[in-house]
């Protein structure tokens, strides 16, 4: 029953939640909710195989030869797993993220650890602030969640805006190789106390959008609860574009894993952009 649910989900999703659903007697009832409403909570057990510690060394490690100030950004925060690390480290940190329940947690995580963090809710395409910072990151696929290339140009020239003169940029994407190699008809079922999630992850390669359902259980008898999460993977070509569309006069791209050159079995990109004048 529970995987006759997901597929059906899954297939519901692909056919468009918004304009209804024609349902068979035994299929559930479907309620379709904002991205992050429920899933804000499995959040950290989601992400429980990235070693945060090794991704703060590596940035810190990037930044250092430039000697950037300590005033921080983290725009498309999660649940500032990240931020926090940081802020343990001595940095002045502003994190930020579009899901009033991922910040509600990040909230409570740094308040566990008497940590002073600035949280926002903000989107990243448009955030804006009278401060400005030394050092920007937007980390973990933030950026494959923008599906258009004028969402990516406006991304990049808000950070821009916020970055103080020789500010530092750095984000992260996911190319369609990882995507091809590892969420190809990806299935996972995570269960606790409270019900946990299903997800179903697909990749199409021909639009490069990666979709991600994830079905959760509801205190309503034959009713569940759907997140849809679409990403879009990019080329290292369509990176470069990027980088010399924008304002930025100086950056590198590299393979996330050895911190070099990227190459065609790169999975994931790191990208470092500065601010020069």
């Amino acid at each position: 029953m529970l995987q006759d649910i997901l597929d059906f989900t899954y297939i519901s999703s692909l056919d468009g939640l918004d304009q209804g659903l024609i349902r068979m007697p035994d299929q559930p009832h479907i309620q379709k909710i904002q991205p992050y409403q429920r899933l804000a909570a499995y959040y950290d057990n989601l992400m429980d195989y990235i070693d945060y510690d090794i991704w703060v060394e590596d940035i810190e490690e990037l930044v250092a030869p430039y000697k950037p100030g300590k005033t921080w950004l983290d725009i498309s925060c999660g649940t500032g797993s990240m931020a926090i690390r940081l802020a343990h480290h001595g940095i002045n940190m502003t994190a930020v993220d579009l899901s009033e329940h991922m910040i509600e947690i990040a909230r409570h995580k740094a308040q566990v650890e008497n940590l002073h963090i600035d949280f926002k809710v903000g989107n990243m395409v448009n955030y804006s602030s009278k401060k400005r910072f030394d050092v920007v990151i937007n980390l973990h696929d933030g950026l494959n969640y923008l599906l258009e290339v004028t969402d990516i140009e406006q991304f990049l020239k808000n950070t821009y805006a916020l970055l103080k003169p020789c500010g530092i940029l750095i984000f992260d994407v996911v190319t369609p190789l990882l995507c091809q190699t590892h969420f190809r008809g990806y299935r996972e079922i995570f269960s606790d106390e409270s019900g946990g999630y299903e997800r179903y992850t697909n990749y199409d390669p021909n639009s490069q959008l990666a979709e991600s359902v994830f079905t959760l259980n509801t205190d309503i008898q034959n009713t569940v609860d759907v997140e849809s999460h679409i990403q879009k993977a990019y080329e290292l070509s369509d990176v470069e574009r990027f980088c010399e569309s924008s304002s930025f006069e100086s950056w590198r791209i590299l393979d996330d894993e050895t911190l070099e050159s990227p190459t065609e079995e790169s999975e994931r990109l790191i990208v470092l952009l500065r601010k020069v004048s």
